[in-house]
């Protein structure tokens, strides 16, 4: 069945924008996008910072993104769609919370206590309950469940409308715009750009409709 492929690079890139954001990259991570072309071409600013390249992956990671990292995604600008779209500002945690409300309604739960987040609505969990959602998908492609593929692809279009690409847009501009390194300024363009692309994917292949 068509998509398959799409579907499974779909997941993966939610994944590894996940990653990205939910903590600090890691030795092995910097390695890998620096080793592999095809992940490094995802990263056009970093693929010309000589630093990234030239400074050991330690001191790299210690004195140039975790620095980064922690003020962008810490301290300046909070990655929670909460503190976007609350004209208060903060973080909501409770359960009224509508990001955890639609993770409710579709089955998706989440601990907060096995993670670093403190609120369901951080980017990298949102992203994460995505994956959530492309997994099935690929299961009922594979099964050739043509109404399972319909409605996980209408909840995925109906999440990024009323959530992640509601609001992330305007949370990716402004951390774009904070963060000093190169790499975490092609992260959040990175993230930007495929978030708006998946969209426009779902819109056509809901229009489409699904074809054996």
């Amino acid at each position: 069945m068509d998509g398959i492929k799409e579907t499974q690079a779909r997941l993966n890139m939610y994944g590894l924008l996940s990653r990205l954001f939910i903590e600090e990259i890691d030795k092995d991570l910097l390695n890998k996008i620096k080793e592999n072309s095809d992940l490094l071409d995802l990263f056009p600013r970093t693929k010309e910072w000589k630093l990234f390249f030239e400074k050991e992956p330690e001191k790299l990671i210690e004195e140039d993104l975790n620095v980064d990292f922690t003020s962008v995604f810490l301290l300046n600008v909070y990655p929670y769609e909460s503190v976007f779209m609350n004209d208060q500002g903060y973080i909501d945690p409770s359960v009224t919370n509508p990001t955890f409300m639609f993770y409710k309604e579709h089955g998706y739960m989440i601990d907060l206590n096995e993670t670093r987040v403190l609120s369901p609505d951080h980017i990298a969990v949102e992203m994460e309950f995505m994956m959530t959602l492309i997994k099935e998908e690929l299961e009922a492609l594979q099964k050739e469940d043509k109404v399972q593929i319909r409605k996980l692809r209408d909840i995925q279009k109906r999440f990024l409308e009323e959530h992640l690409a509601n609001w992330g847009t305007i949370y990716l501009l402004s951390a774009k715009d904070m963060a000093e390194t190169p790499f975490y300024q092609d992260v959040c363009e990175l993230s930007l750009e495929f978030i708006l692309s998946d969209h426009e994917y779902l819109c056509e292949a809901l229009e489409e409709g699904v074809t054996a």
